[in-house]
């Protein structure tokens, strides 16, 4: 379905914005876009200037590529080579984006889930999407539109007509979340973890649950805030909000949904046997890990506050499909690769390795890893733990990046063979040097943070694989 239409004077009055030209492509635009190599016909194309790259530059192409119109800093005047192209003139265009979709965010009858997290929100944005689609349709935010500029272009991407919308929630500073729920005024939030994450910018994990408890500061006086039963710095957080509305899940203790127990099921997934305030529910969950197994808790507890049955949810959490390289298991010759390349810190490293030595059995784990960024003046310290808990679990590892001797030096303290323990110069030398040593029924977990790009460590495994490849494209 496509977004909504609305007026550029619409537009221009919500932004506090000028139409200093007029145009030629009607008066309506549908969407909006602040990438000229994606922008569709008919999007309002906003030219946000950046470190790299200056959008004004951009806005002859996307008015090629069929954009209605184009808004620009107030300052810069009109770009070149856009005569048939409306201007919108504005104060700061990044700004003017947040002010749009507020004022479209408004108009909107229907609920509004947010998700933040250091680790699983990707995840559990889209189980809590799945477990809410009994309410009707439902918008999430696609890929990682989850900043001030994705969250707009996520809620002016919207119908209008939608029963839910599910927005994920990023954060590198205090305030950053805040600013989100300006903008998006959930009525739901769910945060499913703190740990440690952007501790260059925030310093201690009390300053991260600070920051992504603005999520639960930002609930209205009729708003539910679902976290876990058992983490207190995000409790402390859910101060604001009626102890009556606060929702939590779990593997432990009395929270409102617990998962009673968890049967790992290979490429398929797993088990996972809930109780949703005594209500007994089975999924069959695609996606393997007890990490998952607790953000499919997380959904449950969400759909449970938003008036979705326990039963009905966990039908729907069985279709639930990830976006690429988060928890992928992908057959390759024999092996299963687990692609969770997207991103990484320690609490998450934890959590796969263990995904790992659960559906490995003794002897068939191996991984490629790689650095895990933004851990601030612990960075060292950490990836020499993340070795010595691989080493302990592993029966090889290649490690690529600029800690990837301090991984590797961890992983032999913990009694990994030097032999099978290597430091790689690149994704896919890692992958040509860890391949020959598994065999069919072993699994291999590839994972690190984004910006090492250990999806060309995945690619060159099954490339390496691919003369025993059994169907897989």
């Amino acid at each position: 379905m496509s977004a909504a239409r609305h007026s550029l004077e619409f537009a221009a009055q919500s932004m506090n914005g000028t139409i200093v030209q007029p145009g030629a492509r009607g008066l309506t635009f549908a969407g909006a876009a602040a990438d000229s190599r994606a922008i569709t016909a008919e999007q309002l194309f906003f030219a946000l200037p950046g470190e790299r790259v200056d959008g004004f530059a951009f806005a002859a192409q996307a008015g090629v590529a069929g954009a209605a119109g184009v808004v620009v800093a107030r300052d810069r005047g009109l770009p070149a080579g856009c005569p048939d192209l409306a201007v919108i003139a504005v104060e700061d265009p990044r700004r003017a984006l947040g002010d749009l979709a507020r004022v479209v965010r408004a108009g909107f009858r229907g609920k509004v889930v947010a998700v933040t997290g250091s680790n699983g929100k990707t995840t559990t944005k889209e189980l809590c999407a799945a477990a809410l689609r009994p309410l009707g349709a439902a918008l999430r935010t696609p890929g990682n539109f989850n900043t001030d500029v994705g969250l707009p272009l996520t809620i002016l991407s919207a119908t209008g007509d939608e029963a839910v919308w599910v927005l994920e929630m990023a954060m590198r500073a205090r305030g950053e979340i805040a600013y989100l729920c300006d903008i998006a005024r959930p009525e739901i939030g769910v945060i499913t973890n703190v740990a440690a994450v952007h501790l260059e910018t925030l310093g201690s994990l009390e300053e991260v649950a600070r920051a992504k408890g603005e999520l639960f500061a930002g609930l209205g006086a009729g708003g539910f805030a679902v976290l876990p039963v058992d983490d207190p710095l995000i409790a402390a957080q859910a101060a604001p909000v009626a102890r009556e509305r606060r929702i939590t899940f779990g593997a432990r203790g009395s929270g409102d949904v617990r998962v009673l127990d968890f049967v790992p099921a290979g490429v398929a997934g797993a088990v996972v046997r809930y109780a949703v305030r005594g209500v007994p529910v089975v999924v069959r969950l695609p996606l393997g890990g007890a990490h998952n197994a607790k953000n499919g808790a997380a959904a449950l507890a969400a759909a449970l506050a938003a008036g979705v049955s326990p039963r009905a949810a966990a039908v729907e959490l069985e279709t639930v499909a990830l976006p690429p390289h988060r928890s992928a298991a992908l057959p390759a010759g024999g092996r299963t690769i687990l692609d969770d390349c997207y991103n990484a810190n320690p609490a998450s490293m934890s959590a796969a390795l263990a995904s790992l030595a659960a559906a490995a059995p003794d002897g068939h784990g191996f991984a490629i890893l790689g650095d895990m960024l933004e851990l601030g003046p612990d960075a060292e310290a950490l990836h020499r733990a993340l070795g010595r808990e691989a080493g302990g679990r592993l029966a090889g590892l290649a490690a690529v990046g600029n800690f990837a001797a301090t991984i590797i030096d961890g992983a032999r303290e913990a009694g990994l063979a030097a032999a099978r323990a290597v430091v790689a110069a690149s994704p896919e030398a890692a992958a040509t040097a860890l391949a020959p040593w598994t065999a069919a029924g072993d699994w291999i977990l590839v994972k690190a943070s984004r910006g090492i790009r250990l999806e060309r460590a995945v690619e060159a495994l099954r490339a390496t694989l691919a003369p025993t490849l059994e169907g897989v494209p």
